[in-house]
């Protein structure tokens, strides 16, 4: 009886143990799946926020996965000209394979909220520099380009205070840091780990 109580003590010690260090392979693994594209976020927000996300992103996933192997495919618009289609679907999975010799492919969106300044928005037309609060959401969807399906998907939302950036009295945002790490790095970086858990050690 003691014996077997030891034993399960030790088991237990040690999962918890695996668990902490997070030893145990991500939810989903990247190394197999062969040559993945990487399609920059889209996002109406106006500025570098969507290719400064998009690089994040990519910096998350290639710490989490070294041996992923990332084709950087440019802007969806781009992409989407150079493919002979106007939108994301089947037939564009099978284009981007041909084209690009990608068997899966990232994509995704930033949808940034109007903006609640931290300055007279009647007093101004153009603020330079200001900070203000955004909602942030950051959605990503990993397709097969083979069978056309989805592999994986997932969402984070974030509210916080980004700075360095210009407000117009319409209450329009426009993403022009010149250090973006610095004006908005903490709520990207926050949404991209959020986003990326699947890809992560437990």
């Amino acid at each position: 009886m003691k014996r077997t109580v030891t034993i399960l003590l030790v088991v237990s010690l040690t999962a918890m143990a695996v668990s902490c260090l997070g030893l145990f392979p991500p939810r989903i693994n990247l190394e197999p799946m062969g040559t993945i594209g990487l399609i920059e976020f889209q996002s109406e927000a106006k500025g570098n926020i969507a290719e400064y996300a998009s690089q994040v992103f990519l910096e998350f996933l290639l710490r989490s996965q070294p041996y992923a192997r990332i084709k950087e495919l440019g802007r969806e618009s781009e992409v989407l000209g150079n493919i002979g289609v106007d939108h994301l679907g089947p037939e564009a999975y099978e284009a981007l394979r041909n084209r690009y010799g990608v068997d899966t492919v990232f994509f995704g969106s930033l949808e940034v909220s109007k903006i609640r300044p931290r300055v007279d928005l009647a007093a101004i037309i153009t603020s330079l520099g200001v900070s203000a609060e955004v909602d942030a959401v950051m959605m990503s969807r990993l397709i097969d380009t083979h069978s056309q399906t989805t592999i994986w998907t997932a969402s984070a939302h974030e509210r916080a205070t980004v700075a360095q950036v210009s407000v117009f009295k319409s209450g329009d945002i426009f993403f022009d840091a010149s250090n973006p790490e610095q004006a908005y790095g903490p709520l990207i970086r926050d949404l991209v780990h959020r986003t990326t858990r699947d890809f992560r050690r437990r």
